[in-house]
């Protein structure tokens, strides 16, 4: 059987004599605590950058939800909203010109816009139930509810201004109803310059469809 040959203790120190200095592993082993426990103090840019993150996503969710809000608000045609008609069918207007010298003449008209983008008109009807005056013309529309029209129509006796009138509107449908804005000119005698621009406007409301001919 064989015998474990025991290690001899380290002899003591003699007095006097200098201290053994820790090796170089020890002395890392020892500083690697302190190196761990030591808080890192965050980079001022790194900070900077947060800040400008947390803006930006405060900013989109503040636009987002007001874009939320708006439409929301907005009316819808099953909700009672006014998706404009067809500008097709027939249309009682009031048409108002503004004239030179600071009058005004207000005349019942009911316009025809046809699909083929013809327009009629008759003026307000005299004694006999027949209308004043009648009109020709054009017009166009746009998907927004937007559209222009050109009308024309014979001197007409004690008429607003007497002689042949041509004028273009501009106008907006909302629902059942229509506005327009116009400029005229009032030819009193061939062959002589017209009279005008002179402002016009008026104010519609949807009647019926084109009646069956």
């Amino acid at each position: 059987m064989s015998e474990t040959t025991p290690t001899p203790a380290p002899a003591p120190a003699r007095p006097g004599a200098p201290a053994t200095p820790a090796t170089p592993a020890t002395a890392a082993t020892a500083a690697t605590p302190a190196l761990l426990a030591t808080p890192r103090t965050p980079r001022p840019i790194a900070l900077r950058v947060l800040g400008v993150w947390l803006t930006v996503l405060a900013v989109l969710a503040g636009t987002s939800a007001a874009a939320a809000a708006t439409a929301g608000k907005r009316p819808h045609p099953r909700h009672g909203g006014t998706a404009p008609v067809s500008l097709v069918g027939v249309w009682d207007l009031m048409v108002t010109v503004h004239t030179p010298d600071g009058g005004v003449s207000t005349n019942p008209t009911r316009f025809t816009f046809r699909a083929d983008h013809q327009l009629t008109g008759d003026g307000p009807l005299d004694a006999n139930g027949q209308p004043l005056f009648t009109e020709t013309g054009f017009w166009n529309a746009k998907p927004d509810g937007t559209f222009a029209l050109y009308i024309t129509h014979g001197s007409v006796e004690g008429g607003a201004i007497p002689g042949v009138v041509q004028a273009v509107h501009m106008g907006k449908i909302s629902g059942k109803t229509l506005t327009t804005v116009a400029y005229a000119f009032v030819t009193t005698d061939p062959g002589q310059a017209p009279l005008g621009p002179i402002d016009v406007d008026s104010t519609g409301t949807w009647v019926s469809a084109i009646p069956a001919s």
